[in-house]
């Protein structure tokens, strides 16, 4: 059954006889935080309510959502409607209110970002990164792009890199990676299923496997050696904003200095070299 933008509260509370004991946590939990829920995995909501994995997705069934994704979709929807958040560009605003909330939201997204980095967390995948004799990146969609430029950097200072869009290539890729290897995956909801299965095939094969997503508490952190987390929560109607790829680079910029000043003289040679490789292709 497809849902047509319902009021999420009047639709819980219409089922709420028909919810197990440990189904009600969650509609009781999701009631009294409905725009916290929009932002949260399948994973945290279970935590928050005190409940398995399994009870979230059979309430959202109860309410004739295929599962709890579509679920946070039509809550979006419902939010949408009712309330506008601060930094959030709604349609009556100017011109300059677009170039201000937008900014805002982008130099937000950074610092929050640096607040929940772990510097343990960047020291250890800096020193997997140094003595990688291969980088390989995985993403999907908009991160697949990220790890594309990603790629691009460590290469420029001369860093054995690789990445594949195509999902087959990928799967080959994690499949040939050794102990001398790192795999680094992007996933902003930490949920993504190629990348996670390319990441533990990865680690399975014995590289060193590092994840950047902004949810603490899901499969791909689970599997990952290391984590490292950024402020990029999406409303589900606002997937591949430009904020949370903002904040997926940052955290690459601040990996790709730490590995060139590890040793700077040999990165600018290596930085010279791929400039003047770049610039003979130039008219």
């Amino acid at each position: 059954m497809s849902h047509n933008s319902p009021d999420i509260q009047l639709l819980i509370r219409s089922h709420i006889n028909a919810f197990t004991k440990t189904e009600a946590k969650v509609a009781n939990f999701v009631l009294n935080n409905l725009e916290k829920v929009i932002y949260l995995s399948v994973t945290e909501l279970a935590e928050k309510a005190g409940v398995g994995e399994t009870t979230v997705l059979r309430f959202c069934r109860k309410l004739d959502y295929k599962g709890f994704q579509e679920f946070k979709i039509s809550l979006a929807k419902t939010s949408y409607h009712q309330e506008k958040q601060p930094g959030k560009i709604n349609s009556d605003d100017d011109i300059n209110s677009i170039i201000n909330k937008t900014s805002e939201n982008h130099i937000a997204s950074i610092r929050n970002t640096n607040k929940l980095l772990n510097s343990s967390h960047i020291e250890q995948a800096i020193d997997y990164l140094i003595h990688a004799t291969l980088i390989q990146f995985f993403g999907s969609g908009t991160s697949g792009l990220i790890a594309q430029q990603a790629a691009h950097l460590f290469m420029r200072i001369g860093k054995l890199t690789s990445v594949n869009i195509d999902s087959h290539f990928q799967v080959m890729s994690a499949s040939l990676l050794s102990e001398n290897d790192v795999a680094i995956g992007f996933s902003v909801s930490g949920e993504t299923k190629d990348t996670i299965y390319n990441l533990r095939l990865a680690k399975e094969r014995g590289a060193k496997t590092i994840c950047i997503t902004s949810s603490a508490r899901s499969t791909i952190t689970e599997i990952s050696d290391v984590s490292l987390i950024i402020d990029a929560k999406e409303n589900p109607l606002e997937g591949s904003s430009i904020t949370p790829t903002l904040s997926q680079l940052s955290v690459i910029d601040i990996l790709y200095t730490g590995v060139l000043i590890n040793d700077e003289d040999k990165a600018l040679k290596y930085r010279e070299k791929t400039a003047k490789a770049v610039s003979d292709k130039q008219i």
